[in-house]
């Protein structure tokens, strides 16, 4: 177990998702799954009924479940002991997080009962459940092999580890984690400095703009309007529920999608990128709709995970303010997109002034400076548009040259 754990932190650890195919489920395999999630949620609030969580017994196999003003005994037939063992210790290590919070001095509440589990653990490969062949696969107490969309994007040779089964708008899905050796890429000897705002979400320092925007669709506003006029509960009500959530799920992937490739391409061509601590939520309260089309948050955060050498400027840094060559302030309204230094005469974009002076900033954080960009690497920025405009979505142009009069056209 000791070698298995020290040979893993030196690979690679990947999560796939593989879908189960609903319409190849006969009616006993159906029910199974639904009885499943049914039993979960049963034992999880029956484990935090109990006054000692960490003394349960994994093999208990009856819960009380409270009915209205009473408690009735419920028995866990379709649950294996490996799946209530994994239920029981992830209860347990939720509630150790806690504890370790509280211990920081953040203010933390309890655990709270659940009206529905929508994800089970199966802890062993082979054991809770089993791939048999790029198609099918088998999981713990279920008869029928159950036929998945997904499985060939695991790379050949990957250690398979454990899995969660997922219950995600009225499908399943099987998410596989993965270990596979360990890519060590050496990025480029590039710095970058990134200015997010509403009108291009991403502007870079080296010349690119990015915009992109995923509009809320007239489906989803004809599935609100037909939610309202339901009966709460009922179940046109409960259709018309998981038809709205399956519509933003698929924004939400979209939305997804964009993050990931943005951010792998800022992680394979910056070694050191430079952003602002961006106040996401009161973006959200003065522009609602525009800032839920885009994914800025999720980009931060990736950021701070993904690149190799993440730089934060401080949120109260004025960027958008500060001259990119002299580094004189001045005031600027929100209507203005081009920026004019009065102290060095320097017209340029509002936004890639800004994302100029992010870097600077950011660089000094390193004990760096900025370098001005040669014709040679504008030329290879360049080229990086044919990638970003290759995205679903998403429109890269570059900035105007900078000192260009042709920017106050």
């Amino acid at each position: 177990m000791k070698a298995t754990k020290e040979r893993r932190k030196s690979q690679a650890c990947r999560v796939f998702e593989a879908k189960i195919d609903r319409s190849h489920l006969n009616h006993q395999t159906t029910e199974h799954l639904k009885r499943l999630f049914l039993e979960a949620k049963w034992l999880y609030n029956h484990i935090l009924n109990q006054h000692n969580v960490f003394d349960m017994d994994y093999k208990l196999s009856a819960v009380a479940v409270k009915v209205k003003d009473t408690f009735e005994t419920r028995t866990l037939t379709h649950l294996s002991s490996q799946m209530k063992q994994s239920l029981i210790k992830r209860t347990i290590d939720n509630i150790r997080g806690l504890a370790r919070l509280r211990t920081k001095g953040h203010k933390i509440g309890a655990l709270k009962f659940k009206s529905c589990v929508n994800s089970i653990p199966l802890k062993q490969y082979g054991k809770t459940y089993k791939i048999l062949n790029q198609k099918y696969i088998r999981i713990q107490g279920v008869k029928q092999k159950l036929r998945v969309n997904g499985l060939d994007q695991i790379p050949m040779g990957s250690e398979l580890a454990n899995a969660t089964l997922i219950r995600r708008h009225g499908d399943y899905f099987v998410a596989i984690t993965t270990y596979q050796t360990r890519e060590h890429t050496t990025p480029p000897l590039k710095t970058v400095g990134i200015d997010f705002g509403i009108k291009t979400p991403l502007t870079l320092s080296d010349g690119i703009a990015i915009k992109y925007s995923i509009p809320v669709g007239k489906k989803l506003r004809r599935l609100h309007q037909k939610l309202s006029r339901c009966q709460f509960r009922s179940k046109n009500w409960y259709k018309t529920t998981l038809k709205l959530e399956k519509a933003y799920a698929k924004v939400n992937n979209i939305k997804k999608d964009i993050k990931n490739k943005l951010v792998h391409y800022l992680k394979n061509n910056y070694e050191v990128v430079c952003y602002q601590d961006e106040n996401i939520k009161a973006w959200q309260r003065l522009w609602g709709r525009k800032i839920l089309s885009t994914a800025i948050g999720g980009i931060i955060g990736a950021l701070e995970t993904k690149v190799h050498t993440p730089i934060e400027v401080d949120r109260f840094f004025p960027s958008t303010k500060t001259c990119s060559r002299c580094g004189s302030i001045r005031e600027i309204g929100l209507d203005e997109r081009i920026y004019s230094c009065y102290s060095c005469q320097l017209i340029i974009d509002r936004d890639l002034n800004s994302s100029l002076t992010l870097e600077t900033e950011g660089l000094k954080q390193l004990g760096m400076v900025r370098t001005e960009v040669t014709p040679v690497e504008i030329e290879s920025s360049t080229l990086g548009l044919d990638y970003l405009n290759s995205i679903p979505y998403v429109k890269a142009s570059s900035v105007v040259e900078t000192g260009s009069l042709l920017a106050l056209a």
